[in-house]
């Protein structure tokens, strides 16, 4: 098992250019990339400038395709080999951020920076093509006939030693290992929370759905403590909403007070959360819950607050904030489970509303999202048909 921050070795194989003369003594180059190591291997291309910088994508066919002319004269085609794993790691050219997924990303996870997907090529990345073509201009310039490799097998072997090549590659797995809901692409990041560096789509409601909230009904069922369980709930959705509130306050032209508030504010009263998040952006948060339902989930985010800070204890803010007639000024009060059980769905609720709202202003990629969904359909089809 992989775990955080190891190195994953390169997939190895080697990068061969093929330098031959004619008959009228022109130099011919032939570049390709060969491997037999038993271990996933993805292989992409780029076309670079002969200093070494990546300037394209380049679109690899199968046997006898031919391939794109670069968008500048004179450049080089470079192939780059993923990890063992049969992923790439990957740099934001604005934060720098680091991560691992598909060869050809479109979002940054961390600051939702859009760029073409050679751009996002890791730094370790960037000084291979740089190696890369060094490597194919010393040999142009030689004008010798003969084979010429760059040994990545010598590079996946030396993970883990202390000696390595002149020239060494490898990746590092992060903290968060999802698989997109809309699109499904992997992506390793770092922390629990981002952007699918394919289509653009947040994984904090998947996170929600399908981790958060399913540990505290299994709590639940256990006979753990209510209070705790509630506490939790609440806590889950304070630390959803501050997500995408620290986005919107990034990402949307805000006055300085509504971007403040958002970046520094606590999401323990949803009535808060409802009054900006509503008037502000349009989400509404509340969107087909009744008005019974939104007035137990409010009343049950300020008990959080009191088993939290109070002892459990009934205060004068809770009883002027919730309007709850059932409990008087310091009675000590106890949860349900029956209660907590209500509760988790509504905070599903709000939580889909705030992703569907926080994804209206700022769109996925279609693109990805479309070829799933056709995936799924064929996948089905096909199924259905063998049945």
């Amino acid at each position: 098992m992989v775990e955080e921050f190891d190195e994953i070795a390169h997939s190895g194989g080697q990068a061969f250019f093929l330098l031959k003369k004619d008959a009228e003594g022109s130099l011919g180059l032939q570049a390709g990339h060969k491997s037999s190591r038993p271990v996933p291997s993805v292989l992409i291309g780029v076309y670079a400038l002969p200093q070494g910088v990546a300037v394209s994508s380049l679109p690899l066919g199968g046997w006898g395709a031919t391939m794109d002319h670069p968008p500048i004269p004179g450049c080089y085609p470079v192939f780059i080999a993923s990890d063992s794993q049969g992923k790439f790691g990957h740099n934001c050219p604005r934060c720098n951020g680091y991560w691992r997924s598909g060869p050809w990303p479109n979002v940054c996870p961390y600051c939702a920076c859009i760029a073409n997907g050679h751009e996002f090529l890791s730094n370790a990345q960037q000084h291979y093509v740089k190696h890369y073509c060094d490597t194919l201009s010393d040999a142009l310039n030689s004008e010798t006939e003969g084979e010429i490799v760059i040994d990545m097998d010598e590079v996946a072997d030396a993970v883990g030693k202390e000696n390595k090549p002149d020239f060494y590659i490898s990746e590092k797995s992060q903290q968060c290992k999802f698989t997109c809901m809309a699109c499904d692409e992997f992506n390793d990041i770092l922390g629990r929370f981002g952007y699918c560096s394919l289509c653009g789509t947040r994984n904090d409601l998947a996170e929600l759905q399908a981790t958060t909230i399913p540990a505290i009904y299994k709590r639940l069922n256990e006979g753990q403590s209510n209070e705790g369980c509630l506490r939790d709930a609440v806590a889950s959705l304070d630390t959803f909403v501050s997500q995408y509130a620290r986005q919107l306050a990034e990402l949307i032209p805000l006055i300085e007070h509504r971007r403040s508030r958002l970046q520094t504010k606590r999401y323990h009263n949803l009535k808060e959360v409802d009054d900006s998040f509503t008037p502000w952006f349009g989400i509404r948060i509340f969107n087909g819950i009744g008005d019974d339902d939104q007035q137990f989930a409010i009343r049950m985010f300020l008990r959080r607050h009191l088993h939290e800070h109070n002892g459990s204890e009934v205060d004068q803010r809770y009883l002027d904030e919730s309007e709850d007639t059932t409990v008087v000024l310091k009675q000590h009060i106890r949860e349900s489970k029956e209660d907590v059980e209500r509760l988790l769905p509504l905070l599903l609720k709000v939580g889909r509303n705030i992703h569907k709202g926080f994804h209206q202003l700022l769109p996925p990629r279609p693109e990805p999202i479309a070829a799933f969904e056709d995936k799924k359909a064929r996948i089905a089809k096909y199924s259905k048909q063998r049945n």
